[in-house]
């Protein structure tokens, strides 16, 4: 490859920024330790690792180049996590502009925080500066109702250091970005000038996405005198941040371009009070899909991730890719509830477990899909044990009475798998099982 073409090509890769990020918001504390660190799909492998992402290919929009870009196996431009103590309304946060991984094991800021050995900062209490005070290490190991985890891929040229490492800080909101803002360089006076002095004043970095965190506290009703936040309030200055974003994207000379379809950004927002939840997964092109994102609802919460944490199949089970251009919020009074940012353009959640067979037959996911692969076939084995349909019968050509066509489907492609002579699917495959959808509440 001719020198100016790889460095096109390596531009090409650096400016799709993907980062990654993992969530945990509840009413009931979790050990730090092992939700970042004990999973298999932990946080370091985030990082380091080819990405996990079951169901995603199968999108109609799927695009193997785009893909790889939105979600890249390396993320070591920095990391950072940020979490809420008891009694206390502003998040602490550990931050650095280090690789998550050091030699294979975690970095010592990262190691010290899990084990209460950290010198995390509080945000001081000021409305008008974004300002945090050192304390005192806890000596306790990490556990708490909220925490936010982002490991960093920065943009080609954008400065790496611990400012514009995530999770940003907006007085007692959390905020993570997982993307980027297409044309931010030219867009960033605007987007400033957009939001009030009282936002505006707390960014302390130089990137999109802690200027779309202002965008974000600017949109909030109640900012910042309030602590915490009502869902209404916070799906609202979610969806007005993304419209507010494409707007001013759209109005900005940023080239040549057709149409702003064309200036595609990548916005998976989330945003905490250390109570309640908001995310955003959205991709302004109509043809794109943004990075992967999904979430697993337990009893008294919900994580988030861009990955699952485990490849097993009994845990693929309990997760859910987000939809493109849905939105996810959480309280304890609400649960979880899930509805389109825009109506024109949303796509359905689809469950993890959903892509299982798809992904082994076509060789997407070979690790995930053995388990179910060994029941598929045991199946497809004591179909051809039934006795054979007399001739003449119309039942001889279908398939036993009351097995599901997705059955069918994943049979024959057990059998691919397991060797049996059969042609590649033509077509896409059947589309997954469309979920029920919750009522969208009235703004």
């Amino acid at each position: 490859m001719r020198p100016l073409a790889r460095r096109a090509l390596l531009l090409l890769v650096a400016g799709a920024r993907a980062c990654r990020f993992m969530i945990y918001v509840g009413d009931e504390p979790v050990d730090g330790r092992a939700f970042l660190l004990d999973t298999e799909n932990n946080l370091l492998s985030l990082a380091t690792e080819p990405p996990l992402v079951p169901a995603a290919k199968l999108s109609p929009r799927f695009n193997a180049t785009q893909f790889a870009l939105r979600n890249a196996e390396l993320n070591l431009d920095g990391y950072g996590v940020s979490w809420y103590e008891a009694g206390e309304p502003f998040p602490r946060r550990v931050r650095s502009a280090a690789p998550v991984v050091d030699h294979g094991e975690p970095d010592a800021t990262l190691a010290a925080l899990l084990r209460g050995d950290a010198v995390p900062t509080l945000f001081r209490a000021s409305m008008d500066s974004c300002v945090e005070e050192p304390l005192a290490p806890p000596k306790v190991e990490l556990r708490s109702r909220a925490i936010f985890a982002h490991v960093r891929a920065a943009s080609p040229f954008a400065e790496i250091s611990e400012k514009n490492s995530h999770p940003f800080a907006f007085q007692t909101l959390a905020w993570l970005h997982n993307g980027a803002v297409h044309g931010f360089e030219r867009i960033r006076d605007d987007l400033l000038e957009a939001t009030r002095p009282a936002a505006r004043r707390l960014v302390a970095g130089s990137t999109d996405s802690e200027i779309a965190g202002a965008v974000f506290a600017d949109h909030l009703a109640g900012f910042p005198e309030r602590r915490t936040y009502d869902l209404l309030s916070l799906r609202s200055a979610m969806a007005a941040t993304i419209a507010t974003i494409s707007h001013v994207a759209a109005a900005a000379d940023l080239g040549p371009a057709c149409d702003a379809s064309e200036r595609p950004s990548s916005l998976n927002f989330a945003a905490t009070d250390g109570v309640s939840l908001v995310v955003a997964r959205y991709r302004s092109h109509p043809d794109e899909d943004p990075p992967t994102l999904y979430y697993r609802a337990v009893e008294r919460g919900v994580y988030v991730a861009s990955e699952p944490t485990s490849s097993k199949t009994e845990d693929l089970r309990e997760w859910v890719l987000l939809g493109k251009n849905r939105m996810l919020s959480y309280s304890p009074a609400s649960g979880v509830v899930v509805e389109c940012v825009d109506h024109g353009d949303c796509d359905d959640d689809v469950p993890a477990s959903t892509a299982l067979a798809y992904a082994e037959s076509w060789g997407l996911i070979a690790a995930i899909g053995r388990p179910l692969r060994e029941k598929l076939t045991e199946k497809l084995a004591k179909l051809r044990e039934a006795p054979p349909a007399k001739d003449g019968d119309a039942a001889a050509s279908a398939p036993p009475p009351g097995l599901p066509p997705l059955l069918v489907f994943l049979a024959t492609a057990a059998a691919a798998v397991a060797g049996v002579a059969i042609a590649r699917p033509a077509t896409s495959p059947p589309p997954a099982p469309r979920r029920a959808r919750r009522e969208r509440p009235a703004y």
